[in-house]
């Protein structure tokens, strides 16, 4: 199977949620992790914090039952951008219930996995969904639910929490972890170090720091010694703000008895089953015009897209926050040096981020082909409505092949190995021969 990753934004709070990590084509493989980090690194450095940090995860995994309540905030700069509360049930082989309520107790948003399917249900009412919504299902209809096939460690819980409405994102450990899926960032993690002892709720805690991705991210762990498992859970993600999420952890109960009609739900009669615009559907098809537009480059020329008819044009749009992205970029560089020769263009749009730590990053991987690094409302318009079309769902990396009549000839978002797609529209345009 294709495996391919992403980050993407969720409807509401764009520019928060582009932390929020949605497994777009879940598990990542032995060969996407080795284009992160080597486990050995953070192991070496502080080999007794990474043994508590490896613990935690094996008493989620191992856990043969696993119940608890969290609150759940998140913030940008000191702002408080989200609050609720969840409480968390799972068992085995493949058993899920996640049931969300906002602050106020106004809304409540559940997800039910049965061994089977993942059900997400609204008791107060579905939220409005960006894009299309269902003319039959309108938001805020009790009446509606959501449906599909979850194979056991193959689909992330948590990346579902967005559509629950209560103003949570997803939870800084998937719950999806406990029934065998990969932590999204563990290939990017760098350094996990201890910073001391403490108490939480009569519960003595070993506190743990893990660096992720050259410090971009970290998370911190009060992880008690009775169980092994967290009581407190702060994420901090930096980006042009810094995202803060804190979590909270009471009620920790493990391989105690639950009773399996937690785990079971159906749609009662007259229910209408909702379904939600997928990612691709945003992206302009193949033969479209793609939309002219003018960027300033780094080098402190301009980029004109329909200047370049005659070559074909591989646009990447890309931020410093993405893992993928940074190991796509490299490869695109690779592309442009092999094939330039034979009219490929490469252009990399950074819509995100400060000039400084995008021009540092680039100069440290030794990319040399254009990009601009622009954050104008001009090229956030670019990225978010002229070359996606549904509205508040996008992702990164994006990536766009333009033929040399100014055609989309492909698009799809995410990173594959050896970019499977984008080769295959490179050999249809005769670049690679």
């Amino acid at each position: 199977m294709t495996e391919r990753f992403a980050f993407r934004s969720g409807p509401a709070r764009r520019r928060a949620r582009e932390i929020v990590l949605a497994a777009v084509l879940v598990a990542l493989s032995s060969a996407t992790a080795a284009a992160g980090r080597s486990p050995d690194r953070a192991r070496k450095g502080d080999p007794a914090a990474y043994a508590l940090f490896r613990k935690m995860y094996g008493a989620l995994r191992d856990a043969k039952t696993l119940s608890l309540e969290s609150e759940f905030v998140w913030e940008t700069n000191g702002e408080e951008i989200g609050r609720s509360s969840y409480e968390l049930r799972l068992g085995r082989p493949n058993l899920a219930r996640l049931e969300s309520r906002s602050g106020d107790g106004s809304r409540t948003g559940i997800i039910v996995v049965d061994g089977r399917d993942m059900w997400v249900y609204w008791p107060t009412g579905r939220p409005s969904m960006p894009g299309i919504d269902s003319i039959r299902a309108p938001a805020g209809a009790e009446n509606t639910f959501i449906r599909q096939p979850v194979p056991a460690g193959s689909r992330s819980i948590g990346g579902e929490t967005n559509t629950l409405g209560t103003g949570m994102s997803a939870p800084i450990l998937d719950p999806s972890i406990f029934h065998g899926l990969a932590d999204p960032m563990e290939p990017f993690l760098d350094e996990v170090r201890s910073i001391g002892i403490s108490t939480v709720d009569g519960e003595i805690c070993d506190i743990v720091v893990a660096e992720y991705d050259e410090r971009k991210r970290s998370r911190a762990f009060w992880i008690a010694r009775s169980d092994g498992l967290p009581r407190r859970l702060i994420e901090t993600v930096r980006l042009d703000r810094e995202i803060v999420k804190r979590e909270h952890w009471r009620k920790v109960s493990v391989n105690a008895a639950m009773p399996r009609d937690l785990f079971s739900w159906r749609p009662p009669a007259g229910w209408e089953e909702y379904l939600p615009p997928t990612l691709h559907r945003g992206l302009l098809p193949p033969g479209s015009v793609a939309p002219d537009f003018t960027v300033a480059l780094l080098d402190g020329t301009s980029f004109t897209l329909s200047e370049q008819r005659g070559k074909t044009v591989w646009l990447c749009f890309w931020r410093l926050a993405c893992p993928p992205c940074r190991v796509e970029l490299p490869h695109l560089e690779r592309l442009r040096k092999r094939h330039g020769k034979n009219g490929l263009v490469v252009l990399g749009v950074n819509f995100a981020d400060d000039r400084g730590p995008a021009l540092e990053y680039l100069r440290k991987a030794s990319i040399g082909f254009a990009n601009a690094v622009d954050t104008s409302a001009a090229v956030q318009d670019l990225y978010y409505r002229r070359y996606q079309t549904l509205k508040g769902h996008s992702a990164v990396p994006l990536n766009y092949i333009i033929d040399p009549e100014g055609r989309v000839a492909d698009a799809w978002y995410g990173y594959e190995k050896g970019s499977g797609a984008g080769n295959a529209a490179l050999k249809r345009l005769g670049v690679i021969r």
